[in-house]
């Protein structure tokens, strides 16, 4: 979450990091959407131990962490109770239900069916296809040099250009590898997810010109949402709709939302998804 010209980043204080253990664990029903947070908030004690080694020993690996009680604890008559509230767009066969998840947006519906693009290892076409709907979407500025936002992430070949010509490729989008004052990078690589990659499309295709300045690279805080390949920043120039943007992060049913009017985004926007 860096502007071109602050490198200050403010998380908000409810981010829960989640280990890769158990962000890309390929969950029988629920995909590859895990979530490190407390056994007692984990709807319907849907947890699987020993996927969050650096956690404290209360944390535990949830697939029905985004998910309301109504859909958690649905007896479905064929697939028994296995819903997870999703977007329709990644609900295999449309098998979903309506009204299962009332905190939701209204394309997210209680889904008993695997979902489609949760998991990194699977590369993807719906990912695929979309960062490259991306790469070649004329209204898209997609930041081609992480030295714009720090010095030392000049060239390191993980800026939002490189990430999104990669997974276009059918390849994994690199992390930065430095320390800055947010914290220090992981390295490596990871898929993005198609929730993002849908977020960012999605604007293009409804006439917003957007410039990219990160997705899974750049420097920010250690338990970044970025490193899973789940954020993307925007910049906010004048004039920008940015409140739009920022409406439209939410209605997709994003983690972490922050732009202007939140402590350090004065100039971008900060949207982030669990899964």
């Amino acid at each position: 979450m860096l502007p071109l010209a602050v490198f200050t980043i403010v998380l908000a204080l409810a981010q829960a990091y989640t280990d890769p253990e158990c962000s890309s664990y390929d969950h029988e029903n629920y995909g590859c959407s895990g979530e490190c947070i407390s056994t007692s908030s984990c709807p319907g004690g849907k947890y699987i131990s020993n996927l969050c080694p650096t956690q404290a020993a209360g944390i535990k690996c949830c697939f029905t962490a985004d998910s309301d009680d109504e859909c958690v604890t649905y007896d479905h008559s064929t697939y028994g109770k296995v819903g997870h509230c999703i977007s329709t767009g990644s609900c295999p066969y449309s098998n979903y239900i309506s009204n299962l998840c009332p905190t939701k947006a209204a394309g997210i519906k209680c889904c008993f069916s695997k979902p489609e693009g949760t998991c990194g290892s699977s590369g993807g076409t719906d990912r695929v296809s979309l960062a490259c709907d991306i790469l070649n979407h004329p209204r898209v500025t997609l930041l081609s040099d992480n030295g714009a936002l720090n010095p030392s992430g000049s060239g390191d070949g993980a800026s939002a250009l490189d990430n999104i010509r990669d997974t276009c490729n059918g390849g994994r989008a690199k992390r930065s590898s430095y320390c800055c004052s947010s914290g220090c990078t992981p390295g490596g690589s990871v898929y993005l997810s198609t929730s993002v990659l849908s977020y960012i499309r999605d604007l293009l295709d409804d006439g917003y010109n957007l410039q990219v300045n990160c997705l899974a690279g750049a420097c920010h805080s250690t338990n970044s949402w970025h490193y899973q390949g789940t954020a993307v920043d925007f910049q906010v120039f004048s004039g920008s709709p940015y409140s739009t943007w920022m409406s439209r992060c939410s209605a997709a049913g994003a983690r972490e939302n922050l732009g202007p009017g939140d402590a350090g985004h004065s100039t971008h926007t900060h949207c982030a998804f669990s899964s």
